[in-house]
């Protein structure tokens, strides 16, 4: 299966009796709001943009497989985008640490990025249910980070949650002696975590979508020449 991200872009609409003079949808205008926090990102997390851009492909796919409309899917592509802007607040060298060398209260910090980021997008204007999608995205599925009495996460921060899994795990070298394509090892994972930090039928979903997309060039391969 190939490698690449699912691609997706903004849609454009138009006002009624207007054809010649596009109407820049809501989605865009989050994008637009949201370029200067991802550079502002980038200068601080170098390599930051690449997941941004991974993590809001992998959710926008997501979203529309699950049948969200184009607006909607377009809104949720933008918070995956925007998804740990709240970095930029964390020191450079807590971020260049691997999760599993963290201690305990250097995890609580590094998680505090998705409520200083939704926080980091009021501020800048972007509108309040992406804010809250984006400070939700750090919620597990099973309640193991969340306060009891509170809502259900939304659906919209478990599809950016699935997402940013996906693209961390696509991201990683490959396994050069592995028999196994890359997106089947990172389906693997995600249905592993699938219940616990994370929402099955989002990983569904996900699953759907890269094990379609691993069994068509196979297909094609096997058509006579």
């Amino acid at each position: 299966m190939s490698s690449e991200r699912p691609s997706d872009s903004p849609s454009r609409e138009t006002e009624p009796g207007a054809p010649d003079e596009p109407r820049i949808g809501l989605a865009a205008r989050v994008e637009a709001l949201g370029a200067a926090l991802l550079e502002g990102l980038e200068r601080h997390l170098p390599g930051s943009r690449e997941h941004a851009e991974g993590t809001g492909s992998y959710a926008f796919v997501t979203a529309v497989e699950l049948g969200f409309d184009r607006d909607r899917a377009e809104l949720v592509r933008e918070a995956a985008r925007l998804h740990e802007i709240g970095k930029v607040y964390l020191p450079a060298e807590l971020l260049a640490k691997r999760r599993e060398e963290l201690s305990a209260d250097e995890r609580r910090q590094l998680d505090s990025h998705f409520a200083r980021g939704a926080e980091l997008a009021r501020g800048a204007g972007v509108p309040e249910q992406v804010c809250e999608w984006i400070g939700a995205a750090g919620e597990r599925f099973d309640g193991g980070t969340g306060h009891e009495g509170e809502e259900p996460t939304p659906v919209e921060a478990r599809i950016v949650s699935v997402a940013c899994a996906c693209d961390a795990l696509l991201s990683r070298p490959p396994v050069t002696d592995s028999p196994q394509d890359p997106q089947r090892i990172a389906v693997a994972h995600l249905r592993d975590a699938a219940g616990r930090e994370l929402d099955p039928d989002v990983v569904e979903a996900l699953a759907a979508m890269l094990e379609r997309a691993a069994e068509g060039p196979r297909r094609s391969s096997a058509e006579p020449g």
